[in-house]
């Protein structure tokens, strides 16, 4: 029994040491990511659940990383998910000037983005200040009703590339 705890022990130790993903979660390059396919929340709700979980509303930063979640997206969607799915992006701040919520980089100084045509446009009455991917787009980058009920991507930064175990604690919106 003692050697059985000691094994699990060592597994685990090893496991963190490495930078592996949670149960659930999948890897790709410095992070690990997991869409909730099956619970609907608001953007600032997604923020929450996802900090609940030791992780971050997905940030989309290279072409490579959209990629990849794209086929996630598209392997784990099923016809009950919200077409949407909820990622970091906002303007929530200040009209028109998106941001990274978990840290507040600008999204307009990256040099990667995937704005569907036309969008973000920022239509009616309350606006569309949070950013969703759209299913029925490819994917593509959309601005939603922060209000809107939808599923969300959370994202956990592995060690070697945030040093903080995967939750920013500098972030500027629900923290």
């Amino acid at each position: 029994m003692a050697n059985r705890i000691s094994v699990c022990l060592i597994f685990i130790f090893v496991a963190s040491v490495l930078g592996e993903c949670p149960n659930g979660y999948t890897r790709h390059d410095d992070s690990c990511y997991k869409f909730f396919s099956s619970v609907l929340a608001t953007w600032a709700e997604s923020l929450t659940y996802c900090e609940l979980f030791e992780s971050k509303l997905a940030v989309i930063e290279t072409e490579r990383e959209q990629t990849f979640i794209e086929g996630l997206l598209r392997r784990e969607w099923h016809p009950a998910a919200s077409d949407g799915v909820w990622v970091d992006g906002t303007d929530l701040l200040i009209e028109g000037e998106w941001i990274w919520a978990d840290d507040g980089t600008p999204i307009k100084s990256q040099t990667f983005q995937k704005w569907y045509p036309g969008e973000p446009n920022s239509l009616g009455k309350r606006g569309e200040d949070c950013m969703d991917l759209l299913h029925h787009e490819k994917y593509n980058w959309n601005d939603n009703s922060c209000e809107r009920k939808q599923n969300f991507l959370c994202e956990i930064e592995t060690e070697g590339t945030s040093g903080s175990g995967g939750v920013n604690t500098g972030g500027i919106i629900g923290r």
